[in-house]
């Protein structure tokens, strides 16, 4: 099967249309000519120098990733920062690279739907609903929210979060609520969602890069589950290859093994 980048990109926006994304981001093509001719497609969350190797070294020359590559502007390429070096490195391997990420964070079965499906929850729904270009159909927004298939106990369902996301430890309130059945998600940093989620009725709302006055203000309304940035978006690199399969069923498409995770927990 040859398929150009363009053919991988037609199926891509599809599914999140770069429409969908915040003023501020900067998903898309990134590097590289539309035109080239795939010959296979390594999915990540972040596109680093590794996986830039990671990507050549099995034949793979196109990288799809969850962050944006280029995010601030870049004035030179001299190797000096580890962007410089992966932006040089994938222009040398002539590589395509290309991000969803705001876009990708506002579909239902996105970045914080993906979170869902993991935990099971029931009724789910877009927490912060948007009016979305060509979405009119389909619901559309950051963060979801649903309920839980049975409440339950607050430390049985932190136990649910280890589980389900391979926490060995992660930063919560103190259980004040005693149970648990409704819970708000966000993949990534969601703090802006907090009114949204106590809005929700959720017991719990499940993000990342909370500060610590959030938990402060939440008491007692609701409690506060930080998981961590990577974790909690870790799932959109199997909903791309998903996606991707899907659609072409042979093709060589898969997610890095390169663990790009920048925080370690001592």
């Amino acid at each position: 099967m040859r398929l150009s980048a363009a053919d991988i990109i037609e199926v891509l926006e599809q599914w999140a249309p770069g429409e969908l994304q915040e003023e501020w981001d900067n998903s898309g093509l990134c590097i590289g000519n539309p035109a080239t001719l795939v010959t296979g497609i390594l999915v990540c969350l972040d596109c680093t120098p590794e996986v830039v190797e990671e990507a050549i070294a099995g034949g793979m020359n196109m990288i799809i990733s969850h962050h944006p590559l280029i995010f601030k502007g870049l004035k030179s390429l001299k190797d000096a920062t580890p962007v410089e070096r992966t932006v040089a490195r994938a222009i040398r391997g002539n590589l395509v690279v290309y991000s969803m990420h705001t876009n990708a964070d506002k579909i239902m079965d996105g970045v914080s739907g993906a979170m869902g499906r993991a935990l099971n929850l029931q009724n789910i729904s877009i927490l912060a609903p948007e009016s979305c270009v060509n979405q009119e159909d389909a619901p559309c927004g950051l963060g979801v929210v649903g309920d839980l298939e049975q409440p339950m106990l607050t430390g049985d369902f932190f136990n649910l979060l280890k589980a389900t996301f391979s926490l060995k430890h992660f930063k919560a309130s103190v259980p004040f609520h005693r149970e648990v059945s409704r819970v708000a998600l966000c993949g990534g940093s969601g703090s802006s969602l907090i009114p949204y989620a106590l809005r929700s009725g959720a017991g719990v709302f499940v993000s990342a890069d909370f500060n610590y006055h959030s938990y402060l203000e939440t008491i007692p309304k609701m409690m506060l589950a930080d998981i961590g940035h990577y974790e909690s978006e870790v799932g959109i690199q199997d909903q791309v290859v998903n996606q991707l399969i899907k659609k072409f069923p042979t093709f060589a498409v898969r997610k890095t093994q390169i663990y790009t995770n920048p925080f370690r927990y001592y």
